[in-house]
């Protein structure tokens, strides 16, 4: 049997060519995605914590960690070390002036000889020195002795690097940089007050495990004033990426793409086969040895795909670290094998195959004997009715779950699906709607060629149906996520451009990054600034609820924000609070009401907002609580002058961690990460959308090859080589097309759906650029697709096309 398969295969290799790429391509995917993730597990997971019992003191507790508490814990049974440490972000800057790693993950730290081990130079000692890792040195260029900038806590400071050191830490390991600092450094730096630390750890002596000093801990000092973390939880937290998981899911999505362009090869070689199997069934062959070959044949493929994509998904998972970043840090070793991704190439590779090739090989085994004795098999097509009605009710319900799921979210994660496979299954039906709404206009622009074209898509609706289907998913998930981010941004854009009114802002490249306390008062200074206010996080509750609220200038704020006080005056601010007429009718409050809160504040004015104004509260920045530093720093400049005055502040502050921008750079870059989460995702699903295209140029150059009598007929009456190709390229645009209008219009209405489940917080935005570049990259397919088949359909000589039996 297997011997039949493969002389099978072998009969008809080229059209099994793309079947085993569009395998092959799935298979690769699972398996880079396996490794590499397992790959940065592991990387992780060898990354140990150097404590048993981290005690880190919450952020509302003012004092931090103080001597008190630090000799507490030295006293603390089964503690063998307690090191207290003071922690924070601190910046490294290269050479060029640019930030070193990704800002997540810059972090300042006590320097400790346990566990930081000098490879170059010495400890430091003072604020005018810091050690760094050896990874940083190596990405920079630095050496001991030499000047280099950080940047702490807004401020960027010229230090000389005292000594480099090794160390194992995750931080380092996913692309970040450690600078140390002396003790007494690190806590001027770092801590609450210049005599706190922001943590301290304990290593648990010998016989004391690490749940028991955690419960001894635990007794020693309160868990309301600090957080309490052991190194089991933090090892498993700091290795639990999820990126596999999100990996094979984009995997699977491409390999479930794949099942149609295998089904649909195996479908139409079963047609073009049928003598074949007929004379078998007439020699006595049964059904099911002919239904096993045929599927002996399906594992034969996922055999070869299986081995070609495991080599190419090595590739892949090299490949996956520049894609996510997450090799800024040391190179990661790849596994390239190992038990799971070669078990699992194998069940995907010939599990895939299999499952396309079954309803194709039962269709195979059916073929009558008697067959065997005709001269002809003209092709067999069963009514679509059965097929429409279980495709609309399909559809219907994941509509109707869809939109239901503008109340409640869980709903689109049924409906969507339920519309995705009802709009499959009806694709066939699309098709022939598709070819009768152009067959007109077609005929019209492109004469007897177009008119073939269109007649030639409708002649079999399944096979159209299916080619499509393999476009229509990666298209329909494109659009179903696109929807929202342009949602999103357009929202978030609306209110940078009427939150404010500041000419020029001053904010931070991170949330870790800080604005330095001085920061407004420096810009103040600068020519052509006419007005400037901090933008100063603060803390205001009330019966439960949290304001947003921030501190502001009370003489300048009135200048900067476009709301409407319907009583008081923001001038007063400095003596108590302005609340939005939303929260004050919400909590009965006037003016001379107080807000309770760490601080209990008057209200001195009650404002309306315009859309997109995003505090509840504006207090005085006096107000704020001592340690907090602005989120943003805005400011008025002269008629014509924000250009002038950007540069000036830029070359003033000269801090990489901090961005000035003119009030139009701001609007455009409002929601801006959303573009790069946005480019990985195209990423990830051009996989599936570049099988779909493998599934076009497969459905026509096997279209082609059994059509070859009926275009050398063509050629015969007159039709010269470039009109057949156009023929043919017409074709392919049209499937190409229907798939696309299939998949955005599903991809649309989910994604519409999933940002009016938002509750009417955010308009949708429906990106008619994006989704027209999306309908011109389809047919830019359609045409690409059948080029080859076009080509090698024209090249057949006519007298050898009319006499060849494609039966």
């Amino acid at each position: 049997m297997f011997r039949m398969a493969i002389r099978s295969i072998r009969g008809n290799k080229v059209r099994f060519v793309l079947p085993v790429v569009a395998v092959m391509i799935g298979v690769a995917f699972v398996v880079g995605s396996l490794l590499y993730g397992s790959s940065v597990q592991k990387a992780l997971e060898g990354v140990q914590p150097d404590y048993s019992v981290q005690v880190e003191a919450r952020s509302s507790l003012e004092a931090g960690v103080t001597a008190d508490v630090v000799s507490k814990l030295r006293g603390v049974a089964g503690a063998q070390d307690v090191v207290p440490v003071a922690e924070g972000a601190a910046f490294v800057v290269d050479k060029k002036g640019a930030l070193v790693g990704p800002p997540f993950y810059a972090r300042g730290v006590t320097f400790d000889a346990a566990n930081y081990k000098l490879t170059a130079g010495q400890a430091p000692n003072g604020l005018n020195e810091a050690a760094i890792d050896d990874w940083t040195a190596q990405r920079t260029g630095y050496k001991a002795g030499d000047q280099v900038r950080i940047v702490v806590g807004g401020t960027a400071r010229t230090v000389r690097v005292a000594g480099i050191f090794t160390a194992s830490d995750t931080r380092i390991t996913q692309g970040g940089t450690l600078t140390a600092f002396d003790d007494k450094s690190s806590r001027a730096l770092f801590g609450k007050t210049p005599d706190s630390y922001t943590a301290v750890k304990l290593t648990a002596a010998p016989g004391t495990s690490e749940s028991a000093l955690a419960a001894n801990v635990r007794a020693v000092v309160s868990p309301n004033d600090y957080l309490f973390d052991t190194a089991t939880e933090t090892a498993k937290l700091q290795s639990d990426t999820k990126l596999t998981e999100i990996l094979l899911i984009f995997a699977g999505i491409a390999l479930f793409v794949s099942i149609f362009l295998v089904a649909n090869t195996f479908t139409m070689l079963s047609a073009a086969r049928a003598r074949e199997h007929a004379l078998l069934r007439a020699v006595g062959a049964e059904r099911r040895y002919v239904m096993r070959m045929v599927l002996a044949e399906a594992v034969v493929l996922g055999l070869i795909a299986t081995v070609l994509g495991y080599l190419l998904g090595i590739g892949v998972g090299s490949s996956l670290g520049s894609l996510f970043a997450v090799t800024d840090g040391p190179p990661i070793d790849l596994e390239v094998f190992s038990a799971a991704p070669v078990l699992a190439a194998l069940g995907v590779g010939i599990g895939v195959t299999i499952l396309a090739a079954y309803i194709p090989a039962r269709r195979a085994a059916a073929v009558a004997p008697i067959a065997a004795l005709r001269t002809g098999l003209p092709p067999t097509s069963k009514s679509l009715r059965r097929r429409n009605i279980v495709g609309f009710v399909v559809t219907g319900l994941g509509v109707l779950a869809t939109i239901a799921g503008t109340q409640s979210q869980d709903l689109v994660y049924i409906g969507a699906p339920l519309l995705l496979i009802g709009l499959i299954i009806l694709t066939p039906l699309f098709g022939v709607w598709l070819a009768a709404l152009l067959r007109r206009p077609m005929t019209r622009i492109a004469g007897i060629r177009g008119t073939l074209a269109v007649e030639n898509t409708r002649r079999n609706p399944r096979r159209t149906g299916a080619t499509a289907g393999a476009l229509m998913i990666g298209l329909a998930i494109c659009a179903a996520v696109t929807v929202p981010v342009a949602s999103i941004r357009a929202e978030e854009g609306k209110r940078a451009d009427t939150g404010d009114s500041a000419d020029v802002r001053v904010s931070a490249v991170d949330y870790y990054a800080k604005i330095g306390k001085d920061t407004a008062s420096q810009v103040a200074k600068v020519p052509d600034v006419q007005a400037v206010t901090p933008l100063i996080p603060v803390d205001v509750r009330s019966d439960g609820d949290i304001l947003s609220a921030a501190g502001v200038d009370p003489a300048n704020a009135g200048k900067f924000f476009s709301v409407t006080v319907t009583s008081g005056s923001l001038a007063d601010l400095a003596d108590g609070i302005a609340v939005s007429a939303k929260q004050a009718d919400a909590h009965k409050w006037v003016v001379g009401s107080v807000v309770p809160g760490k601080t209990a504040l008057p209200v001195v004015a009650v404002f309306n907002a315009p859309n997109g104004f995003k505090y509840d509260a504006l207090v005085g920045a006096s107000h704020a609580d001592p340690g907090a530093t602005p989120s943003a720093v805005l400011i008025k400049t002269a008629a014509g002058k924000a250009d002038s005055v950007q540069s000036a502040i830029r070359s003033m502050l000269d801090n990489p961690t901090l961005v000035v921008q003119t009030k139009t750079e701001y609007v455009e870059s409002a929601g801006a990460d959303l573009d790069v989460f946005l480019n990985i995702l195209y990423a990830l699903l051009s996989i599936s959308v570049l099988i779909g295209a493998l599934a076009v140029v497969n459905t026509m150059t096997m279209s082609t090859l059994e059509r070859i009598k009926e275009i050398g007929l063509l050629r015969a009456v007159g039709l010269g080589r470039g009109q057949v190709g156009t023929i043919l390229r017409l074709e392919s645009v049209i499937i190409a097309v229907l798939g696309a209008i299939a998949g955005l219009v599903a991809g649309c209405l989910i994604g519409a759906v999933a940002v009016g489940s938002q509750g009417g917080s955010i308009p949708v935005v429906l990106p008619w650029d994006r989704l027209g570049l999306f309908v011109a990259v389809t047919g830019a397919i359609g045409i690409v697709a059948a080029l080859w088949p076009a080509w090698k359909a024209t090249r057949i000589p006519i007298l050898k096309a009319i006499h060849t039996d494609t039966e």
